[in-house]
């Protein structure tokens, strides 16, 4: 299976010699119902561990979810309502096979690696607050592609003390905004959002996995400090073998937005159209380019969704039961249009051809058991 890698710009074969493929990802901040753009990514996650659990690889998938974060109690949110409702959101898309990860169980790792990035000069404190020194990373922008002059531009985190413009919060005890940890060393703060997805992943995989998977918005200067403060505390110069980052969503061609009133959340969409619907519609598109979401575009693949239904259930196979949940289907030996289908997907999760293959196929009723075994892997159930 081919991935196209952010960092190389190149396509990354994941091979693993354990059988087992690490995966890491960004997931959503308990600030804010499911909406589309979330369920973009968590169906091509859902697709990633479908394809490989059909080769026989084993896929360990942690999901960090953020909820230690300023709107959470500026807006009084309870994040454990939010991180059910998204269960029950991810419940009705029927993906499941993923671990959660919540931030705020990972203080006390966040606190000990900051800790250790002090002692080695690679973080320093100013007024309270701990950065990370970009300066002594010869290679910071490398995976965002930002020149030292594009860099320079960037302004986050704005303190007229740091040492670099492009200096980052590791550790935040300027900022009051309801929670806060406690430390002796540190001072009373909270760990920053880059500290926060790096305490997950350095606990859970010793900072060396196989894939980082989160969307392009994410790239800088998140996951750019995720790869330094990585490389740093484990050691590797390549502790990620994959920066996999999926397109933005925009609503009608507008930016998708809480505040401009125009976000679009699945458990509303979905008491008009089923997940299924859903899906073709993701497959049908490029997952790293921007997806402009079209209503008009979905309500075609919720036709074409019907005619699916009716092919399978007017079929002679109509009585085998099916489950896109049981792990009994035979991949083994597989027929030429299967290995196809594959494929595609295997080719940086081209679906939109996967799509028009499947689609091809279950129009054909001698074909059918094919057709089931692509729908198994697209997570589609009829």
């Amino acid at each position: 299976m081919k991935i196209f890698d952010t960092l190389t710009r190149s396509n990354i074969s994941l091979r693993s010699t354990k059988n087992v493929i690490r995966i890491f990802v960004c997931g959503p901040t308990l600030n804010d119902n499911f909406h589309i753009g979330h369920a973009r990514v968590f169906v091509l996650v859902d697709l990633i561990i479908r394809l490989l659990e059909s080769k026989s690889y084993i896929p360990h998938v942690i999901v960090n979810v953020t909820d230690i974060d300023p709107k959470i109690k500026e807006n009084n949110i309870n994040p454990d309502i939010i991180f059910k409702a998204i269960n029950d959101d991810l419940n009705n898309l029927e993906i499941s096979d993923l671990i959660y990860a919540k931030t705020s169980d990972y203080v006390k790792e966040a606190k000990n690696l900051t800790g250790m990035l002090i002692k080695r000069k690679l973080a320093y404190s100013i007024n309270g607050n701990i950065y990370l020194d970009t300066s002594k990373f010869k290679k910071y922008g490398v995976l965002s592609h930002l020149s030292k002059t594009e860099l320079l531009d960037q302004r986050y985190d704005i303190d007229i003390n740091k040492r670099n413009v492009t200096d980052i919060f590791l550790w935040n005890t300027s900022d009051s905004y309801g929670i806060e940890f406690n430390d002796k060393i540190l001072g009373d703060g909270t760990p920053w959002w880059h500290m926060q997805d790096t305490a997950v992943a350095m606990f859970h995989f010793n900072g060396n996995y196989d894939v980082h998977l989160g969307g392009i918005d994410l790239c800088y200067p998140h996951h750019e400090i995720l790869l330094s403060t990585l490389m740093a505390l484990s050691g590797k110069k390549r502790p990620v073998k994959c920066w996999m980052h999926v397109g933005i969503l925009d609503i009608e061609n507008e930016k998708m937005s809480k505040s401009s009133g125009n976000a679009i959340y699945i458990k509303d969409l979905l008491k008009k159209y089923d997940a299924n619907t859903l899906k073709l519609y993701f497959f049908s598109k490029k997952y790293r380019r921007i997806l402009n979401f079209k209503l008009s575009e979905l309500k075609k693949f919720d036709r074409i969704n019907t005619m699916i239904r009716n092919l399978v259930s007017n079929s002679d196979y109509k009585n085998e039961e099916y489950n896109i949940a049981d792990k009994k289907i035979n991949y083994a030996k597989e027929s030429d249009i299967i290995e196809k289908f594959k494929n595609y997907i295997e080719n940086d999760l081209d679906t939109s051809n996967a799509l028009k293959l499947f689609l091809d196929t279950v129009r054909q009723p001698s074909k059918m058991n094919d057709a089931k075994k692509m729908m198994k892997i697209f997570g589609l159930r009829y």
